[in-house]
């Protein structure tokens, strides 16, 4: 089975829309300034919460689950206690707790976003001493030393642990989502059209429809009857960024060359996500017994492609490739 992975939802810098608190010039009155400074102030409590949102490279619930896939079983007798690898660090708990908490201790309030962000940091800091226990205590191999009696007792507290965090990062993450999906099609709405802002935005949106129509895809189910929706989301990305390139080479004629690298491997593996699904080898592959299944499906592979792709557009366009 293959596990939801919550961060596929990567969310843009709200700077990056162009929004009117992003502009630089000099507000001509003080109720213009006034709105300026306000909405200035909620795009940087917004954005401090997208770099906390995108802080993990992934889900603490993909964490979980290879912890009790290889760890778990060799503190019950399942399997030998040989070297173990442990799935995550000590550090990006208390990194992704200090950018929530620094979030959401800025003005103004967000009702949508900030009681999330406080049961996510309250599950942080209840995980992070267990994490950080069990972490020092399998990298240093100690479970040689004392027959692996500590992670025995530590096991039952860290799994815990973990499973409320997951289900409050997810919590967190799905607002975060909302409010960046409702950003990006109130910016693409008020945008006019064909101007480099406005191709720029449509390809963040359909390329958000896209991860959209793959969701079934992603947590195992297949597209169903998202396909022809997933197809028509990719083209509508391409012919938007296509637009974008050719609108930015007016001033410079370097274009978006990273920028069209980037969402090419993204598009290809779309592409082939399609072309595998029509082709059935995905159920071909399912049906197969269990000693005759690779390591891993083709259909986990282009999982992990396309949200590996999926996320490596969203870091461009948030560093500002183009």
């Amino acid at each position: 089975m293959i596990a939801k992975n919550i961060v596929r939802t990567l969310a843009v810098a709200a700077c990056l829309f162009a929004l009117s608190a992003c502009d630089d010039k000099k507000a001509e009155e003080p109720q213009q300034a006034s709105k300026s400074s306000a909405e200035q102030a909620e795009i940087t409590k917004y954005n401090a919460y997208i770099e906390a949102a995108n802080m993990s490279s992934s889900s603490f619930g993909e964490q979980l689950d290879q912890y009790k896939k290889y760890i778990a079983p060799a503190f019950t007798g399942e399997k030998p206690r040989d070297d173990l690898f442990f799935p995550g660090s000590d550090t990006t708990i208390p990194r992704v707790k200090d950018l929530l908490d620094k979030a959401r201790a800025m003005e103004p309030e967000m009702k949508d976003l900030d009681a999330s962000a406080t049961r996510y940091s309250e599950a942080l800091g209840q995980t992070e001493p267990v994490n950080r226990e069990l972490y020092n205590y399998i990298n240093a191999k100690t479970y040689k030393s004392d027959n692996g009696d500590k992670g025995r007792e530590l096991q039952p507290k860290f799994i815990s642990a973990m499973e409320k965090l997951v289900v409050a990062q997810a919590d967190f993450l799905n607002a975060v989502d909302k409010k960046d999906r409702e950003r990006i099609k109130a910016e693409y709405e008020k945008t006019p059209k064909d101007t480099a802002a406005y191709y720029r935005i449509g390809s963040i949106y359909y390329l958000k429809e896209s991860m959209d129509a793959a969701n079934g895809f992603i947590n195992g189910e297949g597209l169903g009857d998202k396909k022809d929706a997933f197809k028509k989301s990719l083209d509508q990305f391409n012919e938007a960024l296509t637009a974008y390139d050719a609108k930015m080479r007016e001033s410079n004629k370097k274009g978006c060359s990273s920028l069209i690298f980037t969402a090419n491997s993204y598009l290809s593996t779309g592409r082939d996500v399609i072309e595998h699904t029509d082709s059935g080898i995905y159920e071909q592959e399912a049906k197969r017994s269990q000693q005759f299944q690779m390591m891993q499906s083709t259909q986990e592979n282009d999982v992990r492609s396309l949200m590996q792709n999926y996320n490596n557009v969203i870091n461009a366009i948030n560093i500002g490739t183009c």
